[in-house]
């Protein structure tokens, strides 16, 4: 009924040169296809916990609402082992009731990455900064300068790999849920 969620906002000028990192293991970018959605998406697998089941279909059903552009990064056999989503402005409507007005509304210039999963086989591989580095890389297609995502004030890893791939935090969020209503504090950092 109740809870306060603390994140900081982070972004990208795509702009300022960057030289993508590089993951521990040799991975390529590509937008989703068919064939990844059960094997980085699916929960048939029994040594599954539960908490990453529900993971796993939050985000399908995210991939099945058609918004945004899911992004997969691929090992050099084509096995799935991370996925992102990047939504531009026109998405705006979307963004709004699909997270519940969590995040700014984007301006022309300025695309989101949201909703990073990395399978529990593949983490601590630096395959997240890696991925999200070229991931934002494809907002330019998309007529955006910046790319904004957020992050948890308390998950360190994905701070750092966040940092790695270029982004800065900008913004501090605070959001505070009541009766199920979620109220949103912006603060510059």
């Amino acid at each position: 009924m109740r809870s306060n969620d603390l994140s900081y906002g982070l972004k990208r000028d795509l702009d300022v040169p960057h030289s993508p990192p590089e993951a521990l293991i040799e991975i390529a970018v590509r937008p989703i296809r068919d064939a990844d959605v059960p094997r980085i998406l699916g929960t048939a697998d029994d040594s599954l916990t539960p908490q990453e089941k529900w993971e796993r279909v939050r985000r399908l059903r995210l991939l099945e609402s058609g918004a945004g552009t899911c992004y997969v990064a691929v090992t050099r056999d084509d096995a799935p082992c991370y996925v992102q989503w990047l939504f531009s402005h026109e998405d705006n409507e979307f963004i709004q009731r699909y997270f519940r007005r969590c995040f700014p509304v984007l301006s022309q210039d300025t695309a989101l990455l949201e909703d990073a999963f990395t399978p529990a086989a593949f983490r601590g591989q630096r395959i997240m900064s890696a991925a999200m580095s070229r991931i934002a890389e494809q907002a330019r297609a998309m007529g955006a300068r910046y790319v904004i995502t957020f992050v948890g004030t308390d998950n360190t890893a994905s701070l750092k790999g966040c940092r790695r791939a270029g982004f800065e935090i900008y913004t501090e969020r605070l959001q505070q849920w009541r009766m199920l209503r979620p109220s949103l504090d912006y603060r510059p950092v």
